[in-house]
C-alpha cells in the first residue's frame, strides 16, 4: 500500500530542488545573454526570490522527513531563515 503521507512530504523537496535547479539553469544561461559573470547573475534579485523559494520547499520537505527530534528543530530554523532571506529580496526590490 501506498504512503500518501510520504509522498506528500517527499514532494516538497523534490518540488524545491526542481525550482533551484530551474533557476539556476536559466541564469547560467541568462549570464552570457546579458554580459554579465554568473557570479553577478546569481546576484541580481530574479534568482534570489526563486532561490529562497525553491529553499523553503526544499526545507519543508526535509523537516517533513527528518527522524529526531532536533533535526526537525533545525529544519524548522532554516526554513525561517528561508522565509525572512525571501521576504528580504522582494522587499528590497520594490
Amino acid at each position: 500500500m501506498i504512503d500518501w503521507i510520504s509522498v506528500l512530504v517527499n514532494s516538497f523537496w523534490i518540488f524545491g530542488l526542481a525550482i533551484l535547479l530551474a533557476a539556476f539553469s536559466h541564469h547560467y544561461w541568462l549570464a552570457p545573454q546579458q554580459n554579465r559573470t554568473l557570479r553577478q547573475q546569481l546576484d541580481q534579485p530574479a534568482f534570489l526570490k526563486f532561490f529562497w523559494l525553491g529553499f523553503i520547499f526544499v526545507t519543508i520537505g526535509l523537516a517533513g522527513t527528518s527522524q529526531r527530534g532536533w533535526e526537525t528543530g533545525v529544519w524548522i530554523i532554516m526554513l525561517l531563515i528561508s522565509i525572512v532571506n525571501l521576504y528580504s529580496t522582494i522587499r528590497g526590490r520594490q
